[in-house]
């Protein structure tokens, strides 16, 4: 078993009630509809980087009565060209059931979400280091309240053939629909009775799954691979305090991208944004003034500040680790063991912080190599960077 798979496994154990993965293409509402559940309203949202995880509750049609749905869903920034399938696919093969997302207002996409979920669920079928389970499938078309929306109908039929075999069902939906009556409840009685009957062992007829594809060179495999090593890395690494003081005495044991994202992780975790931002900013411009490790190398404050954001929207956007769920019947960790499994799950929930060339979906080259952008901070010419304003005000509504 991959040391992804065990982490995994790991953290899933915990998790009350049902565990469900919110898939789908970029912009097709899977973030809006999340908190939507989670909190009863639309929230402003941007688009979605690594991992958002909630337990939402939800009372749900049960025949003639109502029942109540406890569900912890992950939901993944939009799959697509940067979408890590074989990371996904691991997820796929430990959660009780797969939310597929599809925005029913953008016909010229609709090849492409399928072929991705098709992609997905044939991997996570693939995959023999979890038992093998029933997971039903739950298809949702949003934005059906638009005027140019195809049918529920018209996107069942479009998406029969990936889900031949499976427990599925399709319902269309609009985000600002009732969440009292209508087709959300009634889309999340369906999963839960689904749910109810596969762990009451209850299954639908099965197909063979399809092989995999065979991965070029510049599949995302890549940065799975990478994560996947960063990951055996956090397992052995020095304790934080250990850590920090390999830092502070110029005698780390490498300087790389992995020893970056530490160091920001820690001094953020421990000071807060404000000091900890400080301390980053100090610590590297005299460490790479002083190691023999950094020769050739320059302090590069915007490329700096770059970092120090993204590890801070990681942050503020994976939710703690339940320890008292986590290690029920099992012997107790030190506060070290503590951090190294916060930080593997920070890693898990954050892949594309793994991805060394990520500020270039922000930046374009000529102003990121800049003299300006070495010796000061600048904006990004390209894209935003993620809104912390924005992430504080979902993960502490008023």
């Amino acid at each position: 078993m991959s040391m992804i798979a065990r982490l995994l496994e790991r953290f899933f154990s915990g998790t009350p009630g049902y565990s469900a993965l919110l898939l789908g293409l970029d912009y097709s509402g899977k973030t809006t509809l999340l908190y939507r559940l989670k909190l009863g309203e639309i929230m402003q949202v941007i688009p979605s980087i690594g991992f958002n995880v909630e337990t939402v509750l939800l009372r749900v049609p049960s025949g003639k009565s109502h029942s109540e749905l406890n569900l912890t869903c992950w939901d993944v920034g939009g799959c697509g060209r940067t979408h890590l399938t074989n990371f996904i696919a691991i997820h796929a093969a430990r959660v009780d059931a797969i939310i597929w997302i599809i925005d029913s207002s953008d016909r010229e996409r609709l090849p492409e979400s399928i072929a991705e979920f098709s992609a997905v669920m044939a991997r996570a079928a693939a995959d023999t280091s979890a038992p093998r389970k029933e997971r039903p499938v739950l298809i949702l078309a949003t934005k059906q309240d638009l005027p140019n929306a195809m049918s529920i109908d018209e996107i069942r039929m479009k998406t029969a053939s990936a889900l031949a075999g499976m427990s599925s069902f399709g319902f269309g939906i609009g985000l600002t629909h009732s969440l009292v009556e209508g087709t959300i409840p009634d889309a999340f009685g369906w999963l839960l009775m689904a749910l109810e009957s596969a762990r009451k062992g209850i299954p639908p007829p099965q197909t063979p799954a399809p092989a995999p594809k065979v991965l070029s060179a510049r599949d995302p495999s890549v940065l799975y691979d990478r994560l996947s090593s960063w990951l055996a890395r956090s397992d052995t690494d020095a304790s934080p305090e250990e850590f920090l003081r390999q830092f502070e005495t110029i005698n780390l044991p490498a300087w790389d991208h992995y020893t970056h994202i530490r160091i920001a992780y820690l001094n953020l975790m421990i000071h807060g944004r404000q000091k900890g931002k400080d301390l980053i900013f100090e610590g590297i411009e005299r460490y790479i003034q002083q190691s023999s490790q950094t020769k050739g190398r320059t302090f590069h404050v915007t490329m700096t500040y770059f970092w120090i954001q993204m590890v801070h929207f990681g942050i503020r956007s994976t939710p703690p680790l339940d320890y008292s769920a986590s290690n029920s019947g099992s012997e107790s960790k030190t506060a070290d063991h503590h951090d190294q499994d916060d930080f593997s799950r920070f890693l898990l929930l954050n892949p594309h912080l793994a991805n060394g060339n990520l500020w270039s979906d922000y930046y374009s080259k000529t102003l990121m190599m800049s003299p300006a952008a070495k010796t000061g901070p600048v904006l990004p010419d390209m894209k935003p960077l993620p809104n912390l304003v924005v992430r504080d005000a979902i993960s502490n509504p008023a």
